[in-house]
């Protein structure tokens, strides 16, 4: 639908000057006719991209579309929880109980609700339990739990911190897409922690949706626009309005506390209490949003479940597993560390949760491939009363020794950075989230030039602008006018533009946001360079005759290259990865800079002696047409050479120039480029800081992915290291 709104204005304007030309000019009746009627095929192209716009649009099929994002839903969350070993050696048993009355609605009122709802429940009436005591369960239950025993499928999902919460989600998100039918809405997992309660749920949603799956920006059908409240304009935004998303909130603690009631009841004013959802948070926050003085604000329609502590012999036979099995001998290392499983020592607090065991098996189990000299250390000294009088003692020793354990040699690939290196990085990083980012568990590379302080913003980006311009620049008039004056100009012009970019960077905390597909396209270059190449011949046509038409020839060109410039539709079922989005950005702003200033140069190179000509009459003035006209050699020579080398030259320098500016505007891997040499320089972090996030996504843990940004491992590690100094080594 752009295009087409583009290509009209563009006729529009391009008619606009004709007619003010043939006005100017004092053209007969005739020539304006013409004017007119050669505008109409420009037009009819115009109008012709616009109606195929709607025509794709109105062809887009919600229901479709929401079962290709649930193939993408579905693949994203396998592959993560391969990466983030939760089923190796298998996965850890969760077991739940109702929570505590008061946390949920009552069980009465709940069944009362759904039989009350217009088209009644959304479930079965004959498969609930008779009370709340029935939503106790374990493991692969949580689907049958939600779908089946929860009257009004609206859960929230309580524990301790490192319960499993997470899990348990991505374990009923799962279940969800494998339960579910063509009308079903689609389960997707969401973080609060990014969440600003003062901003309306579904926009918050349909943003996060289109950030991680671009297909989603593309138009939503007419029928949509015109029947949501909202007036959805693109898929994302549609899919949320319509409630084909069934949202799973993660994180709910982790908004700031004053903010945890108002949160609940945005819940409840921007979701219906038909609309199925789950929240997830830990249980003392929520308790305290419930019961806070002067409040009364329940989640509504809701109901509740508790995660349990790991059972003792559960939690043993999952370390002695991982050490290669019971009757290994490395199995036999974890025996002190089980007999004081469940008691309130520090290591039975500890290893009670999923989190507690994945850290203490990473750190003390030793792996093939190990070398002598960093042999595991032995699990008995998890349980020295002395080091850990208490568990978050050990759980401090548990971060520490979790980044040193990730990078030794003995992981399926060797790293490339030290473990000091490693620490340093994820305790910068970890503190830009707490100052910088108000806590929030989201790493996203495009937000980290904000790291850099504004007056080094200031200078790099000024450095890197003023240069190529004054490059640019300075060859420019060089050819023009000598060198000793594109020596002079070069510096100047440099200067002054770098001045205005550094400004601009250091007052503003980020960079555009990243682009996601980009990709020229042909057709719509063609039409793009028609309809440009008309209008522009038509309206200097009118002024300079056939010199004008070869001019309307050359922008046509033009405008069939930068034209055909766009976004690319993805694949609905495609999800955009942090290194993913990064490498498109990358294409983004080079494609931009270098086809900005070679299409400014060749498309004037190729019509340089005609638009020298008409340069020169602008220059010299319409005063000397007649003499012009009179003896056309020694201007015809100097209006070649004007257009043939100095007119190129200077598009090239100007285009090269205005295309790196429009990159740093439209993208930001430039940014982050500036970002990562500032950290490299600063506090020695990986000079390929991509490769070491993805590394220890991929091949570490420390990191997980959702959607196109990291997050650390668990909130509290992340909040571990936020607390320590970048050259802290514990």
């Amino acid at each position: 639908m752009l295009v087409g709104i583009r290509y009209l204005l563009l006729v529009v304007s391009g008619a606009i000057g004709a007619l003010a030309l043939a006005w100017h000019f004092h053209l007969g009746t005739a020539a304006t006719a013409v004017t007119v009627l050669l505008g109409l095929a420009p037009a009819y192209i115009a109008w012709a991209a616009f109606r195929a716009d709607r025509a794709e649009a109105a062809s887009v099929d919600l229901d479709t579309v929401a079962e290709q994002l649930a193939v993408a839903v579905k693949a994203q969350w396998d592959d993560e929880v391969a990466v983030r070993r939760v089923n190796d050696p298998y996965p850890l048993p969760v077991a739940w109980r109702p929570a505590d009355t008061g946390m949920g609605e009552a069980w009465p009122q709940l069944t009362s609700l759904a039989r009350a709802w217009p088209g009644g429940p959304p479930g079965d009436p004959a498969l609930w339990p008779q009370d709340a005591a029935g939503l106790a369960g374990a493991d692969g239950e949580i689907g049958e739990v939600f779908t089946d025993r929860v009257p009004t499928r609206r859960l929230v999902i309580l524990g301790e911190p490192g319960a499993g919460k997470s899990v348990l989600l991505i374990r009923l998100l799962q279940d969800l897409i494998r339960r579910r039918t063509t009308t079903s809405p689609v389960p997707v997992l969401f973080s609060l922690a990014s969440w600003d309660p003062g901003r309306p749920l579904n926009s918050w949603m349909a943003e996060l949706l289109r950030r991680s799956y671009p297909a989603l920006s593309g138009p939503a059908p007419a029928q949509v626009i015109a029947t949501t409240a909202a007036g959805a304009d693109d898929l994302a935004q549609a899919l949320v309005d319509t409630g084909r998303i069934l949202p799973l909130l993660d994180g709910f603690d982790e908004l700031p506390p004053e903010w945890h009631a108002i949160a609940l009841d945005a819940l409840n004013r921007a979701l219906s209490a038909q609309q199925p959802l789950v929240l997830a948070s830990r249980t003392t926050p929520y308790r305290d949003a419930l019961t806070r003085p002067g409040t009364a604000v329940l989640l509504n329609g809701s109901a509740a479940i508790q995660l349990l502590p790991l059972a003792p012999a559960t939690a043993a036979a999952y370390l002695r597993r991982d050490a290669g099995g019971p009757h290994s001998p490395a199995a036999g290392r974890w025996n002190a560390v089980a007999a004081d499983l469940g008691s309130a020592s520090a290591v039975g607090q500890a290893l009670s949760t999923p989190l507690g065991l994945f850290l203490a098996r990473t750190v003390h189990n030793p792996r093939p491939r190990t070398a002598q000299d960093s042999a595991a250390a032995h699990p008995d000294q998890l349980c020295d009363t002395t080091a850990f009088p208490d568990r978050a003692t050990l759980d401090a020793h548990l971060f520490n020794a979790f980044i040193p354990a990730a990078y030794t040699a003995d992981r399926p690939r060797p790293p490339r950075w030290t473990a000091a290196q490693a620490h340093r990085t994820f305790v910068l990083l970890a503190r830009f989230l707490h100052h910088q980012r108000g806590g929030t568990p989201d790493l996203a590379w495009w937000e980290l030039p904000s790291a850099v302080p504004a007056r080094i913003r200031t200078l790099l980006v000024g450095l890197m602008v003023g240069l190529v311009v004054a490059l640019a620049g300075g060859l420019a008039v060089g050819v023009a006018a000598g060198p000793v004056t594109g020596l002079v100009a070069g510096p100047v012009t440099g200067l002054a533009a770098g001045l205005t970019a550094g400004r601009k960077a250091g007052r503003q905390s980020t960079a555009a946001a990243p682009s996601t597909r980009f990709r020229w396209s042909r057709r719509r270059g063609l039409a793009a360079g028609l309809v440009t190449g008309l209008v522009t011949g038509l309206t200097f046509g009118l002024a300079l005759g056939l010199t004008g038409l070869t001019v309307g020839l050359g922008f046509g060109i033009l405008g069939w290259l930068v034209g055909g410039l766009g976004g690319e539709e993805p694949d609905p079922t495609s999800l955009t990865t942090p290194v993913a989005l990064l490498i498109s950005d990358r294409r983004t702003f080079w494609t931009v800079a270098g086809m900005a200033g070679l299409t400014f140069g060749a498309v004037f190179g190729l019509v340089g002696w005609p638009l020298g000509w008409f340069v020169n009459l602008s220059v010299v003035g319409l005063v000397f047409v007649d003499d012009y006209a009179d003896g056309p050699s020694g201007w015809a020579l100097f209006g070649s050479v004007l257009g043939t080398v100095i007119v190129p030259a200077v598009a090239t320098g100007a285009g090269l120039g205005f295309g790196i500016a429009l990159g740093l505007r439209q993208t930001a891997w430039a940014y982050f480029v500036m970002a990562r040499v500032y950290l490299a320089v600063r506090y020695k972090v990986p000079w390929h800081l991509m490769a070491f996030l993805h590394d220890a996504h991929e091949h570490r843990g420390l990191l997980r992915q959702v959607g196109p940004v990291y997050q650390f491992r668990h909130i509290d590690l992340q909040r571990h290291l936020a607390r320590l100094q970048p050259g802290h080594l514990p």
